[in-house]
């Protein structure tokens, strides 16, 4: 129940923020644009990200009346890996403190970092099952475990961090579809990637 009136509490604080925001950038009438509405959105995203945290889901629809807003922190619960952050959209996904600041750092991402971790973790748990404890995107690699029937994801790791090894490790024939195109070349030697069997033919292969 205190958690509940934890996450409602911290949703009226949002909301209420959201509104004086709205009233004090666009006054009390007038025709909204299309390139206001754009300028409010980012300027938003950015303020409730710095004031209240990463974790706020914030959609805002303007009518004619003004505007309506959907505000949702992200359910959390404290345990013995930190804090735990639920995902928005993958039900029994949760992530740790610690990959949401990873995450933050390592993509310079200062405002919403759960809804962006869950667009990550559409394209990464399609990999599910074929690196044990780890699920891999064209963006980078999550390290996660398994707890109550939960996946608990530990951190993030981007592309440009890996190393050669870890590449060739997690960016196989089964990850081919997921590749960006400026990662891919017709020339292995202009590639971000080299796939096992284009190592020139004098390099050591793996196990000599």
């Amino acid at each position: 129940m205190a958690k509940d009136r934890h996450f409602a509490f911290k949703k009226a604080q949002v909301e209420g923020f959201v509104k004086k925001e709205f009233q004090r950038y666009f006054g009390r009438g007038g025709r909204i644009s299309i390139r206001k509405r754009q300028r409010f959105m980012e300027r938003i995203t950015k303020k409730v990200g710095k004031k209240f945290g990463k974790d706020i889901l914030c959609l805002i629809d303007f009518t004619k009346q003004g505007f309506v807003s959907l505000v949702s922190p992200s359910h959390t619960e404290s345990t013995d890996k930190g804090m735990l952050f639920n995902s928005f959209t993958h039900p029994q996904l949760a992530y740790t403190s610690h990959c949401v600041e990873r995450f933050s750092e390592r993509t310079d991402t200062t405002d919403n970092c759960i809804i962006i971790l869950d667009s990550y973790l559409d394209e990464a748990l399609l990999t599910y099952g074929l690196h044990d404890g780890y699920l891999v995107c064209s963006q980078g690699v999550f390290a996660y475990v398994i707890e109550d029937d939960r996946l608990i994801i530990k951190t993030y790791i981007n592309f440009e961090l890996l190393s050669d090894d870890q590449i060739r490790k997690y960016y196989t024939y089964d990850m081919a579809s997921f590749l960006t195109p400026d990662m891919i070349s017709e020339e292995a030697a202009a590639s971000d990637i080299i796939l096992m069997d284009e190592l020139p033919s004098d390099d050591p292969k793996p196990g000599d």
